[in-house]
């Protein structure tokens, strides 16, 4: 007696009839598949070399007004809507936010430039080979004038670059760049701003910082950065710059809540850390920073419903004290412009003047008298001496140690203004210093004092 078709002799299972349907159609499917891309493959090489291609849409990217995405053979996937306003794209559905402006950019990009490489008939049959019933993705577009525009997207061709779509419904499938549809099957995440602040640190003029450590405030004068908070300072301009452009570029790592709802639950009701910045037109940008958990904390921008996750890093940048962002360079001044020098120290006394643009004499000690100092090994150690900590409001044990100091530097440019430096003697391996600028006091390594020593500065020969 023969074996019935839906078993195979010697074994225990049997294969059902409607399996070995489908593995049939499947195989006819595949070998449709193969058959259209033969054919067309045949007919281009018979055709001759020339430029048939032509554009898909006669647009610009600035012509697409609005945009939206679904994709049918994934029910899962939301419908994705975006507008154009007032020059930025927005997600409107299936949430109000920002859009990453590059990925948008790139897809309205792709949707100008396509061009038709080849058509197909968009017989029945043929749409379900080509992946466009149902299509993978589908768009539609609007202008400004009102005009609509619709395009699916199925499966790519044998080539892998290309891929089969219908442009406003037409019968005909036609052969588009792959790029359109790696661009516009991205998720709602991959299209969405995860920008932590959108700022652009360099139109930043003024920001405000408030973190464990403190609350400071700094503006920005004749690109110079100035502390107004808690106390009159240079800020460091390459820290500040740092902590923008940190900030600028930060993204968010993951989503914690699309609402506001619940801020206590992510410590954002009182945010450990807040930081606001305004640029050059008056905008205001502030972010703030909650509760840590597992390595990384929530946090907002306040314009913005959503409450993010940020990384440690960026968590470094804004809990930075005053000390970290302040300018913490001894002195400021020109040496171009400076034409006499005093020094004081436990040796005596050291004394030059400008005899020159480029020429210096030693006026004191008296066996030096009359010779070109090495007047390089006195501005240098003063112009490149940074503090590793700076006191505003320094404490009297400090105050102390300045009261008899162990160097004395005064400078006096050509409008006869002076300047004051003044440097204790060694304590614990750190030597402080302040000058007549201000109160402040700088802590320094020892190091400053050998540095500044009389044999130093007299000449070699």
């Amino acid at each position: 007696m023969e074996a019935p078709l839906d078993s195979w002799p010697g074994q225990p299972s049997m294969i059902r009839k409607s399996t070995l349907l489908v593995l049939l159609a499947a195989i006819v499917l595949g070998a449709a598949v193969y058959f259209f891309d033969w054919r067309r493959s045949q007919k281009e090489s018979e055709k001759p070399a020339v430029d048939a291609e032509k554009p898909a849409y006669a647009i610009q990217p600035q012509d697409i007004s609005s945009l939206t995405i679904k994709h049918p053979q994934n029910s899962a996937e939301p419908v994705l809507r975006f507008e154009k306003r007032n020059g930025n794209w927005q997600i409107t559905q299936p949430l109000e936010t920002q859009a990453d402006q590059s990925s948008l950019e790139g897809i309205v990009d792709s949707l100008s430039s396509a061009r038709i490489a080849q058509n197909e008939p968009g017989t029945p049959d043929r749409l379900k080979v080509f992946g466009l019933d149902p299509p993978a993705v589908l768009i539609g577009f609007q202008l400004p004038n009102g005009a609509k525009h619709t395009l699916a997207l199925g499966n790519k061709d044998f080539t892998g670059i290309s891929v089969y779509a219908i442009v406003d419904g037409a019968k005909d499938v036609a052969l588009l760049p792959e790029s359109l549809l790696v661009s516009t099957s991205k998720s709602l995440q991959d299209l969405r701003d995860k920008n932590a602040l959108p700022i652009v640190s360099g139109d930043v003029v003024s920001f405000d910082l408030k973190n464990p450590s403190g609350q400071f405030s700094a503006k920005k004068e004749k690109d110079e950065w100035k502390f107004t908070k808690p106390t009159d300072a240079r800020g460091d301009a390459n820290s500040i710059d740092g902590l923008l452009a940190t900030i600028a570029s930060a993204k968010m790592a993951a989503i914690a809540s699309e609402t506001p709802d619940n801020l206590a639950k992510y410590g954002l009701a009182s945010p450990a850390i807040m930081f606001t910045a305004v640029d050059g037109k008056g905008k205001t940008s502030t972010l703030i920073v909650g509760k840590k958990e597992d390595g990384q904390y929530f946090a907002r921008d306040i314009s913005r419903p959503t409450i993010f996750r940020m990384d440690g890093d960026l968590y470094k940048k804004v809990a930075q004290n005053l000390n970290d962002l302040r300018d913490k360079k001894l002195t400021h001044f020109d040496p171009a412009l400076i034409n006499h020098v005093e020094i004081h120290n436990a040796s005596g006394t050291f004394v030059c003047t400008r005899k020159s643009e480029s020429a210096w004499t030693i006026d004191a000690p008296a066996d030096q008298k009359g010779k070109s100092p090495e007047i390089s090994k006195v501005f240098l150690p003063l112009e490149q001496a940074i503090a590793e900590q700076v006191f505003d409001q320094p404490p009297a044990d400090l105050r102390a140690k300045l009261a008899k100091p162990s160097f004395e530097a005064t400078l006096t440019d050509k409008s006869g203004k002076k300047l004051t430096v003044q440097i204790s003697g060694e304590s614990g391996g750190f030597v402080y210093a302040r000058t007549s600028d201000g109160p402040a006091i700088y802590k320094f390594n020892k190091q400053i004092l050998s540095d500044l020593s009389f044999s130093n500065m007299y000449p070699t020969s």
